[in-house]
C-alpha cells in the first residue's frame, strides 16, 4: 500500500511539475541559445514484449521539490505504435548512486491500443546522476534494473543514459 501511496504522491509531482513549467513566464532566466541541453533518454528495453529494443525518448525536463526534497526527471516518445513515459525518481539534489527504493526509482507508464501499462521499478536496480546542474541546466545519469508490471507482474529490464533540462524547483 506504502508503494501505490508514494506512486501518487510522485505522479502528482510530477503533474505539478509540467504544469508548472509549461505555464512559467520567467524571463530571468532565459535559455542560452550556445548552450544546447540534449534532452533525451536513450534506454535498452528487454522483456515484457521487449526484445532488446533500443528507444529514445525526448522531451526531457527534471525538477526538484523543496517540500519533498525529490527530484523527478520525465521523458516522453513513440515506440513502434505505443506511448512510452520514462519518470526518474530520487532522493535529493546531487550526484550519486541512488539504489532503487520506494524514495527512488523508475516508471514506466506506456499507453497502446490495447490498454495501459505501468512498470514500477523500486526494489531492483539503479539510478546513478552524473551531473546536477542548476536551473536551464541539465541533469545527466544512467538506470539499470528490473522493472515489474503492476497486473500481471510481467518483469522488464531497462538500462540506458538520460539528460534533462532542469527547471525551476516546485513547492
Amino acid at each position: 500500500m506504502q508503494i501505490v501511496n508514494n506512486l501518487k504522491i510522485v505522479i502528482t509531482f510530477i503533474i505539478i511539475m509540467v504544469l508548472t513549467y509549461s505555464c512559467s513566464k520567467d524571463s530571468n532566466n532565459p535559455v542560452d541559445p550556445n548552450n544546447i541541453v540534449n534532452a533525451e533518454a536513450k534506454l535498452t528495453l528487454n522483456g515484457a514484449g521487449y526484445t532488446n529494443k533500443s528507444v529514445t525518448l525526448g522531451n526531457g525536463i527534471c525538477s526538484y521539490s523543496t517540500n519533498d526534497t525529490l527530484t523527478a526527471a520525465l521523458f516522453s516518445g513513440k515506440v513502434d505504435s505505443d506511448s512510452l513515459y520514462l519518470y526518474v525518481i530520487f532522493r535529493g539534489n546531487q550526484t550519486g548512486t541512488f539504489t532503487w527504493s520506494t524514495e527512488n526509482g523508475v516508471l514506466i507508464y506506456k499507453s497502446s491500443t490495447n490498454g495501459n501499462l505501468s512498470y514500477i521499478g523500486i526494489t531492483q536496480g539503479t539510478t546513478t546522476i552524473s551531473a546536477y546542474g542548476s536551473v536551464t541546466g541539465k541533469v545527466e545519469g544512467s538506470v539499470n534494473g528490473k522493472l515489474i508490471e503492476s497486473g500481471s507482474l510481467a518483469e522488464l529490464n531497462i538500462t540506458g543514459t538520460f539528460s534533462a533540462t532542469r527547471i525551476p524547483d516546485t513547492n
